[in-house]
């Protein structure tokens, strides 16, 4: 054997040790996929944008119903008029979407290995929705 054998042997060997540590193929990594959106944060949108419909709802009948609370003489008025009988119901009818929309905004937030825009959406959603009706309520008793 010559000399050039014998130092390309010992480089084959260097290399054979080398490719042991280092593995030419990488790591195995899944392959990449996108995030969904979290089923619960879409519920949670779409209950403040129901919320949202049930609030414009009752200012479109507000005027009616002090229309017809203003034309009566009797104290009753309130308890007769259907527009306050409605706009109250709404009033249910909105706050429990906005609860409901608030608590399944905060269970799509929780939910790994998902999106977590549309959740954060909501929460701040029903949060504005919630601090304004809260507020309307607050000052209607002062």
């Amino acid at each position: 054997m010559d000399k050039f054998e014998q130092v390309h042997e010992r480089d084959t060997t260097k290399q054979e040790e080398v490719t042991e540590v280092i593995n030419p193929y990488g790591t195995f990594q899944p392959p990449a996929t996108t995030l969904k959106h979290s089923g619960p944060g879409i519920a949670s949108l779409v209950l403040g944008i129901l919320s949202l419909i049930t609030y414009i709802t009752i200012l479109a009948l507000a005027p009616a119903a002090a229309k017809d609370i203003l034309q009566s003489n009797s104290p009753e008025a309130m308890l007769e008029s259907i527009y306050v009988i409605i706009i109250g119901v709404l009033i249910l009818v909105g706050l429990l979407f906005n609860l409901i929309g608030m608590i399944l905004a905060i269970v799509g937030l929780t939910i790994k290995n998902r999106k977590k825009i549309i959740p954060i959406t909501g929460i701040i959603f029903h949060g504005i929705i919630l601090l304004i009706t809260v507020g309307f309520f607050i000052l209607g008793m002062i």
